[in-house]
C-alpha cells in the first residue's frame, strides 16, 4: 500500500482495525468506520478508537501493537513504546497505534538499524491490502478474526512437476495458476522443488512445503511466498537469494545438518518436529550492522537440534508448541559467535545451551514455562528469568549476574509442599553457582528485604530433618515479606516469602546447588 495513501480514511480505518485487533470488520462495518472517520477528522476518530482499550495497561497496549504488527519479539522497542505511552498518555494510544501503523508501511526498504523491519514491512503492507480487499468485499457478511490470515481461505493447492515449474496468477494452465487467496504449494519428491522453478502467490498467505534430497543446493525464484517449509536431507541448502515476501522458512523434522543461506533480515527461521535432531546453519545476507537482531523460533523440536547463526547481536529465541501430540519440551543448542543478548519467550518449556563468547545477556522473562538453561562458553553474563516455572539454569565460567523477577506472588510458580521431594521439584535451581564471584538478584512481586538471622537461627535451620522442615522454619525465622539465605544439606537456599510469614504455596524457593556458604554482598532482593 504506498505511503501517500496512509492519511486517507479508509486506510486509516484499516491500520487500526489491524494494530489493535488483527481482524478485518465486515463491509457494513468498515463503511461505518471510514465514514465515521471522514467526518470527525482522523485524529478524532483514532482517539475514539483507542478509547475501547483503556481498561489496559500501557505494558498490555505496547505488546498488543507490536505483536499485531508482527514486530515481536523486541524487548527493547516494547519498553520504548510502552514508556513513550506513558509518556503522552494512554488517552492518546489510538494515535500512537495509527502512527506506528504508518511507520512500518514505509520500511520496506528501510536500511541501516532499520532494516530488520523491512521484511515485516512488506507483510504488513500486504495484509494491509488482503484486509482492504476483504471489507470492501459485499459477499464477506462476517468479519475474519484474528488469525485469519493462516487460513485457506478459497485458495488453492498445487503440485510442482519434475519439470521447470512457473506458476502464477496469469499461468495459462489451471495446475500452475495461483490465486489472491491462501494457496499452498507442495513438493513432496525430493527433487520436484528446483532452482529452475518460479513461483509467485500473489496476495494471500502462501505456503511452500517442500522435499529436497540429501547434499542437494536448491535455490527457486519465489514471489509473495510468506512461509516455506523444508524437509532436508543430509547437507542440503536451501538459499532464499532469490524470494520477495518471504516471512517464516522452517525445517520440517530435522535429523541431519542443513543449510539456510540467502536470508533477509526479519525472516524468523524454524525448526518444528525434530526428533532425532541436527544443525542448522542459518545464513542472513544482510547482517553487516552492529546491532542486527533475528528471529528463531521452535516448534516441538526434540531432538537436541543445533541452531549456528553468524553476524547477528540479538537473537530472539521462540519456544513454542507445533502439531506433535504430547511434546511440552524444545530441545536445542543455540550457537552465536556474535551474539551479545539473547531473548528467550513463548509458550512452551525449552531445554536450551546458549554457546558464544560474546553473550553478555540472556533475557528469559517473556518465557511462560519451564527454562533449562546452560551456558557454554560464556563469561560474565547477565540472565534474567520469571518466577512462573521451575528453571533449572546452569551458569558458566566468570562473573555471572542471574535475575530473578515476579518472585513470591500470584503469578509465580506455586512451590510444592507435599513432601520434600516435590518442594525440591518445584524450585527454581541454579548450578555453577560461585559466591563471591557470580551474583543473584531477587525480584519479588510485592518487594521484599532480605532477613538477618542470627548464627543459632540458621544452625537450627540446618539441623533440620528434612528440606521441607528446614524451609517452613526459614520461613518463620525471616517473617513476612522478606528473604532468607540459608544451607540445608551440600547446598544454599534463598526463600522468598509473601505477605504470611508461615510457609505457603505462594512462596519461592530458589536453590544454589553446590554452594556451600553464600557470600552476603553475593545476593541482593528488592
Amino acid at each position: 500500500m504506498a505511503q501517500n495513501f496512509l492519511d486517507e480514511p479508509y486506510v486509516v480505518a484499516t491500520i487500526l482495525n489491524r494494530v489493535f485487533n488483527d481482524q478485518s470488520p465486515q463491509p457494513a462495518v468498515y463503511n461505518n468506520q471510514v465514514a465515521m472517520a471522514t467526518s470527525v477528522g482522523l485524529n478524532t476518530f483514532a482517539l475514539s478508537f483507542g478509547a475501547l482499550y483503556a481498561g489496559l495497561t500501557e505494558d498490555q497496549l505496547s505488546t498488543r501493537l507490536l505483536g499485531n504488527l508482527g514486530v515481536l519479539p523486541n524487548a527493547d522497542l516494547q519498553v520504548a513504546v510502552r514508556d513513550y505511552l506513558v509518556s503522552v498518555g494512554k488517552a492518546n494510544v489510538g494515535i500512537v497505534a495509527l502512527q506506528l501503523g504508518q511507520i512500518l508501511s514505509g520500511l520496506e526498504h528501510a536500511t541501516g538499524n532499520q532494516a530488520m523491519f523491512s521484511v515485516a514491512a512488506v507483510a504488513w503492507n500486504k495484509e494491509l491490502a488482503d484486509s482492504y480487499s476483504f471489507s470492501t468485499n459485499p459477499a464477506n457478511d462476517q468479519a475474519r478474526p484474528p488469525g485469519w490470515e493462516d487460513q485457506p481461505f478459497t485458495g488453492v493447492t498445487l503440485s510442482l512437476t519434475s519439470r521447470d515449474d512457473a506458476i502464477s496468477l496469469t499461468a495459462p494452465e489451471a495446475r500452475f495458476k495461483s490465486t489472491a487467496n491462501n494457496d499452498t504449494f507442495l513438493a513432496t519428491s525430493a527433487g520436484f522443488l528446483s532452482s529452475t522453478d518460479v513461483i509467485d502467490g500473489a496476495a494471500g498467505v502462501d505456503i511452500l512445503k517442500a522435499t529436497l534430497a540429501a547434499r542437494a543446493t536448491v535455490a527457486p525464484v519465489l514471489r509473495n511466498v510468506e512461509k516455506v517449509y523444508i524437509t532436508a536431507g543430509a547437507g542440503t541448502e536451501f538459499s532464499a537469494a532469490g524470494t520477495t515476501g518471504l516471512t517464516e522458512l522452517w525445517i520440517n523434522g530435522a535429523e541431519a545438518s542443513a543449510t539456510f543461506s540467502g536470508l533477509a533480515l526479519g525472516t524468523t527461521v524454524g525448526i518444528q518436529n525434530s526428533a532425532s535432531g541436527g544443525a542448522l546453519t542459518v545464513n542472513f545476507t544482510n547482517a553487516n550492522g552492529p546491532a542486527d537482531a533475528a528471529t528463531i523460533a521452535l516448534a516441538d523440536a526434540t531432538g537436541n537440534d543445533e541452531i549456528i547463526i553468524a553476524n547477528i547481536e540479538t537473537v530472539s529465541v521462540k519456544s513454542t508448541a507445533g502439531t506433535t501430540a504430547g511434546t511440552t519440551v524444545n530441545s536445542a543448542r543455540i550457537t552465536a559467535a556474535q551474539a551479545e543478548k539473547i531473548v528467550i519467550w513463548g509458550d512452551q518449556a525449552l531445554t536450551t545451551t546458549v554457546a558464544g563468547v560474546r553473550v553478555a545477556v540472556v533475557d528469559a522473562t517473556a518465557l511462560a514455562k519451564a527454562l533449562g538453561l546452560t551456558l557454554a562458553g560464556t563469561s560474565g553474563v547477565a540472565v534474567a528469568v520469571n518466577a512462573q516455572a521451575a528453571h533449572k539454569i546452569t551458569l558458566g565460567v566468570g562473573a555471572d549476574t542471574l535475575k530473578i523477577v515476579g518472585l513470591a506472588g500470584a503469578e509465580a510458580k506455586d512451590i510444592n509442599l507435599g513432601t520434600s521431594a516435590t518442594l525440591a521439584a518445584s524450585a527454581i535451581e541454579v548450578s555453577g553457582f560461585a559466591s563471591g564471584i557470580d551474583a543473584i538478584h531477587l525480584d519479588a512481586a510485592k518487594g521484599t528485604a532480605k532477613a538477618v538471622p542470627g548464627a543459632a537461627d540458621l544452625a537450627s535451620i540446618a539441623a533440620s530433618a528434612s528440606l521441607l522442615e528446614a524451609t517452613a522454619l526459614a520461613a518463620t525465622t525471616a517473617g513476612a515479606n522478606k528473604a532468607i539465605s540459608f544451607r540445608f544439606g551440600a547446598d544454599t537456599y534463598i526463600l522468598v516469602n509473601d505477605a504470611t510469614a508461615a510457609l505457603g504455596a505462594n512462596d519461592s524457593l530458589i536453590k544454589l546447588t553446590g554452594v556451600a556458604a553464600l557470600a552476603d554482598a553475593s545476593w541482593t532482593s528488592a
